[in-house]
């Protein structure tokens, strides 16, 4: 069967997913490709992200890997830093511990990070699940007087954050001899 990746008009569509051509394909259906729709970082400033993130106060990141024999770090533990909030990763055994080698605080004793040394994928789900419920039954004032008690760390991880995009930014300029 033939595959043609972008189909006319571009919206990055697999046409395999569409055998009988029902399904509409413009730039203007939601399901639109974000950039070839021009608009390619929308998902950061989207209002509804906004006002989700202002009603939480752990996220819970779930990492491409879980049963992997290395940590390893994608982009989504980005989101919680960039919103200043705290999280749990749901990855590879030694995460957070990676996470901390390369500068990032974590919330250490008010989230039980435990779950990130125990090398049994079942075992370590069942630690993150089990931390998730205790997390969940604490009341939201509760919750809020932690988030302000460790405001210091949320704020420290986003400026790391920001500080480390602009060391990476400038490390690809010298590895490939451009100046500005």
């Amino acid at each position: 069967m033939f595959h043609r990746i972008y189909p006319k008009p571009f919206t990055r569509i697999n046409e395999a997913w569409n055998p009988f051509g029902k399904l509409p394909s413009n730039l203007a259906e939601s399901y639109c490709d974000r950039i070839i729709s021009g608009n390619p970082n929308s998902h950061w400033k989207n209002k509804v992200d906004t006002d989700f993130y202002n009603k939480i106060g752990v996220d819970i990141v779930t990492e491409t890997a879980f049963d992997y024999p290395t940590p390893m770090l994608g982009e989504r533990f980005m989101r919680p830093i960039l919103y200043k909030r705290m999280f749990i990763i749901v990855g590879p055994t030694g995460t957070l511990s990676l996470l901390q080698q390369h500068g990032y605080k974590t919330f250490a004793p008010f989230i039980n990070e435990d779950y990130d040394a125990i090398t049994d994928p079942h075992k370590r789900m069942t630690a993150i699940v089990t931390e998730i419920h205790r997390l969940c039954n604490i009341p939201i004032d509760e919750l809020k007087k932690t988030m302000l008690t460790y405001k210091d760390s949320l704020e420290y991880n986003y400026t790391h954050l920001k500080s480390q995009k602009n060391r990476d930014v400038e490390n690809v300029k010298k590895l490939l001899g451009v100046t500005v």
